[in-house]
């Protein structure tokens, strides 16, 4: 494998979360703007949203994207309907996005800070199997969320646990239909819809970049109770499907809100902001995810003179697609649960690019020692 990195054209700066799609598998880069690809790698193309994409036949050192506009603000204004769009690629969701069993190889990653101290990395390779590339809504409300969905884990790449300093004994809370569902992108539509029907939601849309066959839109939803939630979409204007949806939402300049523990006391909570991310391409006639995340940052717990922030993500990358007779994968865990707990760390690193941050956390107590 051959590290390479990905930056900015004008400014040099590193540029995460670009996307190699090289033949049949799906490369991303880290928080660094790094990524390894196979030595023998030729011809791929590189894109992220806000940058013009680049199809190369040859490896560099680094690869240089150009932005596509410099200043959002000095953007002519081209007002859109972002809510028929939304609509549209919704109501004709299985007729444009991959609608029968599928298994893909995936890398998954989650980490957690507290307090801006890392606590937790997991990353790990394994299996992710859908019955048809969709949230199912009855089958979830009875808990039946392996019908249409499991993930399997072959390899525990890395893993390193600390214990936090929090110790508010919150009531438990339950929410794995959201937690699911927040895996898939007709149920982040649903979400993103309903906000906008909302009585006195205000919606608006511009048009940041046009091009004969894709669009890069910019949206906004403030709700009755000035919730914002904010973001960008990539439109394929020829196959009237959207390729990349980040969406924002900004909840912790509201006020916190004040709950009892399991002992009675009083304890307030500020809810946090978010960056949901979807990601797609097309492979043969119909559209494939090749990576979905979820940012949480600033979620924070007050009791007396205790206060605990925590910002937290989770990531996966569909690395290669393929269609399967499978009713489901041999091995599958609990998607929603800490499965991690009772794995063991495999030797095998395979070919996980670790940011500089990670890799610090990691060495931690091996420098220690």
């Amino acid at each position: 494998m051959k590290k390479i990195k990905i930056a900015d054209s004008e400014t040099g700066a590193a540029i995460p979360n670009a996307r190699i799609i090289l033949a049949d598998q799906i490369f991303y880069s880290n928080d660094d703007g790094f990524i390894s690809l196979p030595k023998e790698a030729k011809q791929f193309e590189v894109s992220v949203a806000g940058y013009e994409t680049l199809k190369s036949a040859k490896q560099q050192s680094t690869i240089n994207l150009k932005p596509l506009y410099n200043d959002i603000d000095e953007i002519k204004i081209i007002s859109i309907d972002i809510k028929k769009i939304f609509k549209e690629v919704s109501k004709n969701y299985a007729d444009k996005y991959y609608d029968k069993p599928a298994i893909y190889d995936i890398t998954f990653r989650q980490k957690s800070f507290e307090n801006n101290q890392m606590k937790l990395l997991m990353v790990a390779d394994g299996k992710y199997w859908t019955r048809d590339g969709s949230f199912n809504g009855k089958e979830a409300f009875h808990k039946k969320f392996d019908n249409f969905v499991q993930m399997q884990i072959d390899n525990l790449r890395y893993l390193k646990s600390e214990k936090r300093d929090f110790d508010i004994k919150v009531k438990p809370q339950k929410g794995h239909n959201q937690f699911i569902g927040n895996l898939f992108f007709n149920y982040e539509l649903h979400r993103i819809i309903s906000l906008s029907n909302q009585r006195k939601a205000v919606t608006s849309a511009r048009v940041l970049y046009e091009d004969e066959n894709h669009q890069e839109i910019s949206f906004k939803v403030k709700t009755d109770v000035d919730l914002i939630y904010k973001g960008t979409v990539i439109f394929n204007k020829s196959d009237r499907v959207i390729t990349h949806y980040q969406m924002i939402f900004e909840q912790k300049n509201h006020e916190p809100r004040q709950y009892r523990d399991e002992t009675g006391e009083i304890y307030k909570f500020q809810y946090p902001d978010g960056i949901f991310t979807f990601d797609f391409y097309k492979s043969g006639e119909k559209y494939v995810p090749s990576k979905t995340s979820i940012n949480y940052e600033g979620s924070k717990y007050m009791q007396g003179d205790r206060s605990f922030e925590y910002r937290s993500s989770r990531e996966i990358i569909y690395k290669n697609f393929k269609p399967s007779d499978e009713n489901g994968l041999k091995k599958p865990v609990e998607i929603s649960e800490p499965f991690w707990e009772n794995m063991k760390v495999s030797d095998d690193k395979g070919f996980v690019d670790l940011s500089q941050e990670e890799q610090n956390f990691i060495n931690e107590n091996e420098n220690e020692n």
